[in-house]
């Protein structure tokens, strides 16, 4: 339900016996989302799976064609938004981040060596390809060094 229509989430868990259903602003201005249709999903909490429906679910959401804030508890990168700094974070929380994108997410080492960054949470980031600002389309590079090393200038 990420990255999809207020109303459509909501009648999506609706139709799979979710009844306890909220939503909040992701941006923390505490607009009210009177008009479903124009507000997109960024998180939801508790995150999809085997919940009870009585559980309530919260959508934290934009409006549409704003940028889902990488603060956003659960948050997950959609392509067209805004890319966050991950200058200095871990790469395993990054990546996660990201798990919504159908296009490569890739990690590469900065210092030359060409050394594996498959153990991620050993690595840490110093640069993003796209650059913080930039629009996510749908491939993402972090460029990274070990935690105990560090970033080039």
């Amino acid at each position: 339900m990420l990255g999809s229509q207020l109303q459509e989430a909501q009648d999506t868990a609706q139709s799979a016996g979710f009844a306890n259903l909220t939503s909040t602003d992701a941006t923390g201005q505490g607009r009210a989302q009177a008009w479903d249709r124009n507000w997109r999903v960024c998180s939801q909490t508790p995150e999809s799976g085997d919940v009870d429906p009585e559980t309530l679910i919260v959508f934290s959401v934009v409006k549409e064609g704003e940028l889902c804030p990488a603060s956003t508890e659960g948050y997950l990168a959609m392509p067209g938004d805004e890319m966050p700094s991950y200058v200095g974070r871990n790469l395993m929380d990054s990546i996660n981040q990201m798990a919504a994108l159908t296009g490569e997410v890739t990690a590469e080492d900065v210092t030359g060596q060409g050394r594996d960054t498959e153990n991620e949470n050993d690595w840490r980031v110093c640069a993003t390809t796209p650059a913080p600002g930039e629009l996510i389309e749908d491939t993402v590079t972090f460029q990274v060094v070990r935690n105990e090393e560090e970033c080039p200038s």
